[in-house]
């Protein structure tokens, strides 16, 4: 058998006014999402535990079938995997976001999308500033970056446990209050503050400014940790597969897990990505091994930014782009089982994460129908069935010979 997972990262979300009452899953229309509802079942998960943080580091390692409170250790260390860094024993990774701060405010987590190539120009001229410090940057996808901090001065406790606060969960807001905290609290506000000397005076960002883009104006540094240790699918499920997304947080747990990246011209993690690529490889890929993971990050960002219109543009490209065509040859091959779900919500009216129970839809050989006939929210509740630990949701896919929501229900 083979397994098909897609992600439509922070689709799920809260009833919004302008929408009556509805989430934009209900208003979104998405009749390959309902179809896959109609032919198997649909209910609830929480890929967030309670008394961890929502975000999408915690969201796909539950997807992916991690326990997170096993397995995660931070958000740049799993993004390291994906750019090929090995941790030393005393080095710990940092995510590094240009963004745009304004008027004391968190203007933007992604410097108005800047490009990877734009990027790829600022991240050598900070290092030669950081020259004197013992951190190294990476350059990333578009805002995306990481900083490789030795430690040097500070103790490897200090670096892990200082606070700070994912630039996403502070848009439009002040961000002074959530600068990092912590016996490491200085050091990072040090090089925070001496990038911003280096950006403003930098041609990409004059560039950007003639242009009329928005210009990154520091970096942001948090999501630290040590290298995690999990076991491969290999060795779990005696699978082998393949994962394809624009992120490399995703595909740094899909390295972690033993899993093939699939590298697609086009990928951008917005609106404008390359659906078609990714889906071809990921199918392709399915010719070879038993399991892949398609990860769209759109609804997720359109979300962070509070565009009700783009999130449901979103919904809708993921619907007929991804899950259409997954669906047609999921049906056509009869071997495969699907699961489409989100990772967490991310909330509209606050433009940033939030933990609870979000749907999702699975069906397949041995996949017994409910009494469903649509996806979201509010559907993934009618059946009353909840996989309260997220992380058990993928490999009950896997491993179960039969998967009957009603004896689901029974057991829980």
């Amino acid at each position: 058998m083979k397994f098909l997972v897609l992600l439509g990262d922070g689709m799920a979300d809260f009833a919004i006014p302008e929408l009556n009452g509805r989430t934009p899953l209900e208003a979104a229309h998405t009749p390959a999402m309902d179809e896959i509802a109609r032919r198997g079942i649909c209910a609830l998960f929480k890929p967030i535990p309670d008394d961890l943080p929502a975000g999408s580091d915690i969201g796909n390692l539950s997807l992916f079938g991690y326990n997170p409170h096993e397995t995660f250790t931070g958000r740049a260390p799993l993004e390291a995997a994906r750019q090929g860094i090995r941790l030393a024993a005393d080095e710990v990774a940092f995510r590094c976001n240009l963004v745009t701060l304004r008027d004391g405010a968190m203007h933007s987590f992604t410097s108005g999308h800047i490009s990877t190539e734009e990027a790829a120009q600022i991240i050598p001229s900070l290092n030669e500033a950081f020259a004197d410090q013992p951190i190294t940057l990476h350059t990333g996808v578009s805002y995306r970056h990481l900083g490789i901090v030795k430690a040097n001065g500070l103790s490897l406790d200090d670096l892990t446990a200082v606070r700070c606060e994912p630039p996403h969960n502070i848009t439009d807001q002040a961000y002074a209050p959530y600068l990092p905290k912590g016996k490491a609290g200085d050091f990072l506000n040090t090089l925070m503050e001496r990038s911003q000397e280096v950006i403003a005076d930098h041609p990409v960002s004059r560039a950007r400014v003639e242009r009329g883009d928005l210009p990154p104006t520091s970096v942001w540094l948090w999501g630290q940790g040590m290298s995690p240790k999990m076991w491969t699918y290999r060795d779990r499920f005696g699978i082998d597969g393949a994962v394809v997304s624009a992120v490399d947080l995703v595909n740094g747990i899909g390295i972690c897990a033993g899993l093939e990246v699939l590298n697609v011209p086009g990928m951008t993690g917005y609106l404008d990505t390359n659906y078609e690529g990714k889906v071809s490889a990921a199918l392709d890929a399915l010719d070879r091994v038993d399991f892949a993971y398609i990860h769209l990050e759109a609804p997720d960002e359109t979300s962070h930014e509070g565009k009700l219109d783009l999130k449901l543009r979103a919904i809708e490209d993921f619907d007929k782009r991804v899950v259409a065509p997954c669906l047609e040859y999921a049906i056509k091959r009869g071997d495969v089982r699907v699961v489409v779900a989100p990772d967490h919500i991310t909330a509209l009216s606050t433009k940033t994460h939030a933990g609870g129970p979000v749907p999702f839809a699975m069906f397949g050989p041995g996949v017994i129908p409910d009494a469903t006939t649509s996806y979201s929210e509010p559907d993934g509740a009618k059946t009353g069935l909840v996989f309260p630990r997220g992380y058990e949701l993928v490999p009950a896919m896997i491993e179960s010979p039969v998967v009957n929501a009603a004896e689901l229900l029974e057991n829980r």
